[in-house]
């Protein structure tokens, strides 16, 4: 018998025609001789609608409590999908995260989970009970309820798989699964029928939006199959897992994002240690680098650029800002502008060829890039975000058709 982790997000449980869709689903996977898990997102906007009404309240909500707020939307979603599931004939019984024993860190609006003591949502699946789950929320070692930050059902549903040893995940959303670039953007793109770990993670992590990067990752570290699929239809959606295609090197996909900002340092000095400092500082406040490069305008003076996402722009001024008091000479200036479009396939940063036709496209586009990184499998520009929808026309054609 088969254990099956299967994620609802929000779009699929938007109301109650669609509460009783999943739950028919989560039916029929139950009595083909399957065990089943599903993890749920809150429906539709409510996460939204429920930050909105705490800064209705207070323009500063304190973490903790905003965490006991937003833990009701998946509440909601999972009491009444379990009462739709016995509405069908199932027996189905529903779950916070706090009650199967998702332990997390004590940081609230972005904890990481530690552990899973997963031992009353194995007994409830002995008893052969459908078990529904509360993704987005745990609880730290001190009690207290936590959430983990947006995408954090997908990083439940994961988890949860990789804790039952469980035969397959499966993300359900209102997509049919992993797209070569955004379909809204590019009408030729082609549904990707498989992608590697490593693949669907740099996609995951520059812009595509089908499984959150946290997800990915813990996907990769623990080699748990995932398949990305359509709750609307029975498309047969995107498998995630090992490579197959040995040294051969195929652009898969190309993503963007248009949510990035640049801040540069300028004419500090250069041989000392400015970009430590700033990597050590932007650490303890957990801004991630997206990337990292430097400029010689010349001299004993050297100029840093470092690229982030847009939502750690405050923070991260200051933390530079601080840094930059110390020392004798320099600015600090900041690009709210920047986006980035990526090329994502094994073996991609590899190919020099391979960059030279993604500039010369871009040239072709009058793009100026800003900066450019690759790894063995994403090579990403960042440039204007004005530019990016553009470049990824021009590029999927260019190089998916």
């Amino acid at each position: 018998m088969a254990l099956i982790v299967q994620k609802y997000g929000g779009s699929s449980l938007a109301d109650a025609g669609r509460i009783k869709a999943v739950a028919a689903r989560i039916v029929r996977t139950r009595r083909r001789g399957n065990r089943v898990v599903a993890v749920v997102s809150a429906m539709g906007d409510t996460t939204d609608d429920l930050v909105k009404l705490a800064r209705q309240v207070t323009p500063a909500p304190g973490q903790r409590e905003l965490d006991m707020l937003l833990t009701a939307g998946e509440r909601i979603s999972m009491s009444l999908l379990a009462m739709a599931i016995a509405d069908l004939g199932g027996e189905a019984i529903s779950y916070t995260g706090s009650q199967v024993g998702i332990i997390t860190d004590a940081r609230h609006n972005r904890a990481r989970i530690l552990e899973i003591r997963a031992e009353r949502l194995k007994q409830a699946l002995d008893q052969g009970k459908i078990a529904i789950v509360a993704g987005f929320q745990g609880v730290s070692l001190s009690r207290e309820v936590t959430t983990l930050g947006r995408g954090g059902s997908d990083t439940t549903a994961v988890a949860l798989a990789v804790a039952l040893e469980a035969d397959a995940c499966e993300v359900y959303s209102d997509v049919a699964g992993v797209y070569s670039a955004d379909p809204r953007l590019v009408p030729g793109a082609r549904k990707l029928p498989s992608l590697s770990f490593e693949e669907m993670l740099e996609l995951a992590s520059s812009g595509a939006q089908v499984l959150h990067p946290r997800a990915a990752g813990l996907a990769a570290r623990h080699r748990m199959p995932v398949r990305c699929l359509s709750s609307f239809n029975n498309d047969p959606g995107t498998h995630i897992g090992k490579a197959r295609r040995m040294e051969r090197v195929v652009v898969r996909g190309i993503t963007h994002d248009k949510s990035l900002a640049m801040l540069a340092l300028s004419g500090v000095p250069r041989g000392g240690r400015t970009a430590t400092q700033v990597v050590a500082k932007l650490a303890e406040r957990e801004i991630a680098i997206k990337s990292f490069f430097h400029g010689a305008p010349g001299g004993k003076r050297v100029d840093l650029f470092f690229v982030i996402s847009e939502a750690d722009l405050e923070p991260a001024r200051e933390v530079m800002g601080r840094c930059l008091g110390r020392l004798k000479g320099g600015r600090l200036s900041v690009n709210r502008r920047i986006g980035s479009v990526s090329l994502v396939g094994s073996g991609v940063g590899g190919e020099a060829g391979i960059i030279a036709r993604m500039l010369e496209a871009l040239a072709g586009l009058r793009i100026h890039v800003e900066g450019l990184t690759s790894s063995e499998i994403k090579v990403t520009c960042f440039m204007d975000r004005g530019a990016t929808e553009k470049a990824v026309m021009k590029l999927h054609k260019t190089f998916i058709g």
